[in-house]
């Protein structure tokens, strides 16, 4: 790093795209700084160029188009809670981001783009995001393209925040009469948790399950969707106590590579990934009985 390193701050995305094109490896993207500066502050990354896109238009607002909602890439945590486009169309996107911890600063200067950009496996806002099928915008120099997140976070060619800029997010609506609930096991409102899941599921006339989106966060490095094999396990069926044993052991199963850090040892980690992915399997089941 330069002792002096540089600061551009671009009017346009085209402007921010070509600086990330023409300039030297050493530049990055920077927005709200989340998880950009205390790297930088702690010297376990040092910038030659900062290029601020915190001032883009194109990846701000949140905007309905055609049937979908687009979030700009710049949405604070903050703005997912207290959005009413939000609120009345991606509940489970809102609860989410209430969850997020770091307090009123992180809340306020953290945005969505970072968040998904970092592939911080503890942070909140992506397994929500993939359980509800959300897509991402990639911009670069050889154009625009749309990925599904949940593509996206075993992509590694995709470049985001050195050669790409990921610009918007595109989820679409609840379905009206599903279930929704996003799991957190935290020792602390404002820690990282330990295990997190966030569920989506659909009941028949008889309430027994038709679909159901499960996303578990915080206990691998990427996020494990276990919908797959919960579909496999639950369609069909009422989510009664031995179904929900079952799942909380498959999805155990599924924790092949868990962390170890500050936030639990390995073993916990799998036994929580399931003990969270039952608990939002079962709110989700009764908020869509009506009784949650």
């Amino acid at each position: 790093m330069s002792l002096h390193p540089q600061f551009a701050r671009p009017r346009k995305l085209e402007q921010a795209i070509s600086l990330l094109h023409n300039l030297s490896a050493g530049t990055v993207l920077i927005a709200g700084g989340q998880e950009l500066m205390p790297h930088v502050n702690y010297g376990r990354l040092m910038p030659s160029v900062f290029v601020d896109i915190g001032g883009l238009p194109e990846l701000q607002g949140i905007r309905q188009e055609e049937g979908r909602l687009s979030i700009g890439a710049l949405c604070s945590h903050r703005t997912l809670q207290r959005d009413p486009v939000i609120a009345a169309h991606l509940p489970l996107l809102a609860r989410a981001a209430a969850q997020v911890g770091g307090g009123w600063q992180v809340h306020n200067r953290g945005t969505v783009g970072g968040n998904i950009v970092s592939m911080h496996p503890l942070y909140d806002i992506v397994p929500p995001l993939i359980a509800l099928g959300a897509e991402v915008e990639i911009a670069g120099a050889a154009g625009v393209r749309w990925l599904s997140l949940g593509a996206l976070v075993h992509d590694t060619t995709h470049g985001l925040g050195s050669s790409t800029v990921l610009t918007r997010v595109r989820v679409s609506p609840q379905a009206a009469g599903a279930g929704w609930s996003y799991q957190k096991l935290k020792a602390t409102d404002g820690s990282y948790g330990s295990a997190n899941a966030a569920a989506v599921v659909a009941l028949d006339a008889v309430g027994r399950i038709e679909t159901v989106q499960v996303v578990i966060g915080a206990v691998s490095e990427r996020p494990i969707d276990a919908s797959e094999a919960l579909v496999r396990l639950l369609a069909g069926h009422v989510f009664d106590a031995p179904a929900a044993m079952q799942a909380e052991r498959v999805c155990s199963s599924l924790v092949t590579q868990p962390l170890a850090d500050q936030q639990g040892g390995a073993e916990y980690r799998v036994a929580m990934a399931g003990v969270v992915a039952r608990r939002a399997i079962e709110v989700a089941c009764r908020m869509a009985a009506g009784k949650e």
